[in-house]
């Protein structure tokens, strides 16, 4: 695996942008307790977080970011949008590469927050937002050779979109799984461990419901 070697964003625009929405994440404790409790008495929904950002840390941001820049990744698709913080961390580095990001959030809500988001940090030439279903979204019009995959969405998802995506994967795509550690993550990372002649894979935390980069080798 690669080793990062901590790349920053300097744009400013970018930084405040993320400033802003990393201070507006942390205060939502109250928010996110009050959507995961609708799950109690039946299966939770994404509409029941639909205020809520579920983003990634600055630092796993930061990671990211680094990751795309050592390596140079311009082909980067994402599962799961939600208000953007997550996707200007990839979109940074696609302008920075001259590269692009398809990214996709099924709730029309958190997508019009997103794109303002993207405005505002200047980055919306750098990002193809996409409403609706991912195993829709993200079926047609991916272009083959995927340099890097963020998923960060619902779990159980997670491996009917590698199925859709595999095939576009180059000897050396980067695959980065939020919420690893999840159960239902697990049929994901059964399949990505039970073919060890296709994929490398390591746990980088295990903190805030863990963390995982695997790459394809073909």
């Amino acid at each position: 695996m690669i080793q990062t070697k901590f790349e920053q964003i300097t744009d400013q625009s970018i930084n405040q942008t993320l400033n802003r929405l990393h201070k507006e994440a942390s205060s939502q404790g109250f928010t996110i307790f009050k959507g995961l409790s609708k799950g109690i008495f039946r299966p939770l929904q994404p509409v029941d977080l639909k205020d809520a950002y579920i983003a990634i840390s600055r630092q796993q941001g930061e990671f990211v970011y680094d990751l795309l820049r050592q390596r140079q990744d311009k082909h980067i698709v994402e599962f799961g949008t939600s208000f953007g913080i997550s996707t200007l961390y990839l979109a940074a580095a696609a302008k920075d590469n001259g590269g692009k990001v398809i990214t996709t959030e099924l709730l029309p809500e958190k997508c019009q927050v997103a794109a303002n988001n993207f405005k505002e940090a200047g980055l919306e030439d750098y990002i193809d937002l996409r409403e609706g279903d991912a195993l829709q979204t993200l079926q047609e019009n991916v272009a083959p050779n995927i340099d890097f995959l963020l998923l960060d969405g619902w779990n159980d998802l997670y491996l009917p979109l590698l199925r859709i995506l595999e095939p576009k994967f180059r000897k050396g795509t980067l695959i980065y799984t939020d919420n690893a550690s999840f159960r239902s993550a697990r049929p994901f990372l059964n399949y990505i461990y039970s073919h060890p002649e296709k994929y490398q894979s390591q746990r980088l935390q295990d903190d805030k419901g863990g963390s995982e980069l695997s790459e394809f080798i073909g």
